[in-house]
């Protein structure tokens, strides 16, 4: 018996329509959406459907930057400020932010927000290994995992990895650090 599939709506937003990065962000959903298949499990990740340079665009950076200023310092929870209109009024259940700014890549719950919706942000790329195109392809899939429900692990050469060092890893046959046993039945136990 075939289940439907169970659509989460990634909205891509880009500061330029030249950013490297749009094609590391298609590869990580395209990587998840085969694995998420492979498990045999209902939920898909639908698009990205991209977005160039958005009006709101500074708003959803200035909350990115405000995100990455806090997260080093606390978890989220009931003191953490509600998301601001321009971010919460986009319609998607992941906004993945290809930021303009040298901050911390990570994937942030929505506050207060029924059902989950996360924030994805990725830093720009600035410095000797973050222009290299595995790195990035990793960081997004990196941070899409934490939108499905997976956690850090302690292991550096798989995709959950936390610290990671995928410059020193070797990907398995999907071009990607493997996924553990652990996160594969976490994925089947989440996405029935």
């Amino acid at each position: 018996m075939q289940t439907a599939a169970l659509a989460v709506t990634v909205l891509l937003i880009v500061p330029t329509a030249g950013d490297q990065r749009i094609e590391a962000a298609r590869d990580a959903v395209s990587f998840w959406n085969a694995r998420l298949a492979e498990l045999e499990v209902a939920t898909r990740l639908d698009g990205p459907r991209v977005v160039v340079a958005p009006p709101e665009l500074r708003d959803i950076e200035n909350y990115a930057r405000r995100v990455a200023q806090r997260a080093v310092r606390l978890p989220a929870g009931d003191a953490e400020p509600d998301a601001p209109a321009e971010v919460t009024n986009l319609d998607a259940d992941v906004i993945l932010l290809l930021s303009a700014q040298d901050i911390l890549s990570y994937a942030w719950p929505l506050p207060r927000i029924e059902p989950p919706r996360y924030l994805v942000v990725i830093r720009s790329v600035r410095g000797p290994d973050r222009g290299d195109a595995m790195v990035t392809r990793h960081v997004v899939a990196h941070e899409l995992g934490h939108t499905l429900g997976l956690l850090h692990n302690e292991e550096p050469d798989t995709l959950m990895c936390g610290p990671c060092q995928p410059l020193l890893s070797i990907p398995d046959e999907t071009g990607y650090l493997p996924l553990t046993d652990s996160e594969r039945a976490r994925l089947r136990a989440l996405h029935p």
